[in-house]
């Protein structure tokens, strides 16, 4: 069974200005998305059989890889979950879910109704997903199996939580745990699923490309979201990477970084982290990936490539080529 699990979140990256190209009008396209509040049910619900029928694999899924008690069929399955559904700082959390939840969960259907319309309108061929609520004592944020998503409500509670300071979750990380997020991290986690990246020792600059097209990808589901919640930089971070694009640029291409498959060398440039160290203290983490933002969102200005066309070239280099990237400041 198919199953990809985000345990935070996609990219995030700097776009200088909102989406420049005109917003498709989706009025018309027949979509209607309402979550589905499993999260309710696995707290009050005893009977097991009800669960499983109820939720099928999800349920399954959800207790053996996201909370991790094991299958409904093994042996201690019920004490598992019991000490699941009574853990002091689960149950807070939940609470403090339920708590969003009854003040934005008619918020967050119209938002995800709206993204997953536009991802009809360029993929009309693709299934709009069922969307569940759960909470996942701070395990995965997001979980997709099979036309499924799964959203862990209790990653989301607010940059501020206090549950994240007392549990050691980094400032880097937290300040993105908010409510405001979610739709375009689903928009995120539905590219990375309907179009992975297939060389799995790929370069820094195909990564870079890659995570510039999820980027792209996000920005085009959820045109109308602050640029403020679609990057997740800080102010200060995105300043920093708008004035020093070409500097963090010359710095890869002339320490011949670029074609680099070195794992370490990857992570550190494109990945989760309180900066990017080589592009220094005051840089975000993850900032070779603004990079590729940009590397992609000329490589659509030089070509009018469609979003769909996009996502399915898997030829890094013609991007890179067809971009004429060349940063001025």
């Amino acid at each position: 069974m198919k199953k990809t699990f985000y345990v935070l979140f996609v990219i995030c990256a700097i776009v200088a200005c909102k989406n420049s190209k005109k917003i498709p009008n989706v009025d018309n396209i027949n979509v209607n998305v309402e979550i589905v509040r499993f999260d309710k049910d696995i707290f009050s619900l005893n009977d097991i059989d009800v669960l499983r029928e109820k939720y099928g694999s999800f349920f399954d899924n959800f207790c053996e890889f996201i909370i991790r008690i094991g299958t409904p069929d093994s042996i201690d399955f019920q004490d598992n979950l019991n000490s699941f559904r009574n853990d002091s700082i689960v149950l807070l959390a939940q609470n403090k879910a339920t708590e969003i939840l009854n003040n934005y969960e008619s918020t967050l259907n119209a938002d995800l109704t709206q993204a997953f319309k536009f991802y009809k309108y360029y993929f009309p061929e693709n299934a709009i997903p069922q969307i569940y609520i759960y909470t996942s004592g701070f395990n995965h944020s997001l979980i997709i199996d099979e036309n499924i998503i799964g959203i862990g409500m209790d990653k989301f509670l607010g940059n501020d939580e206090e549950i994240y300071k007392s549990l050691g979750f980094s400032k880097y990380l937290s300040q993105n745990m908010q409510k405001e997020r979610i739709v375009c991290e689903v928009a995120g986690a539905v590219a990375v699923d309907k179009f992975p990246l297939e060389n799995t020792h790929p370069a820094l600059i195909e990564k870079m490309i890659y995570e510039g097209k999820i980027l792209y990808f996000k920005q085009q589901l959820c045109p109308r979201i602050t640029n403020d919640e679609l990057l997740g930089f800080t102010r200060d971070n995105a300043e920093f990477c708008k004035n020093n694009e070409k500097q963090m640029w010359l710095y890869l291409v002339e320490n011949k970084l670029l074609y680099s498959d070195n794992y370490t060398v990857i992570t550190k440039f494109t990945e989760d982290a309180p900066f990017t160290y080589d592009f220094s203290q005051e840089s975000p983490g993850k900032a070779a990936n603004w990079l590729g933002f940009r590397i992609v969102e000329q490589y659509i200005n030089n070509t009018n490539t469609s979003l769909s066309q996009l996502m399915n070239e898997t030829d890094y280099e013609k991007i890179l080529r067809d971009a004429k990237y060349n940063p001025k400041n």
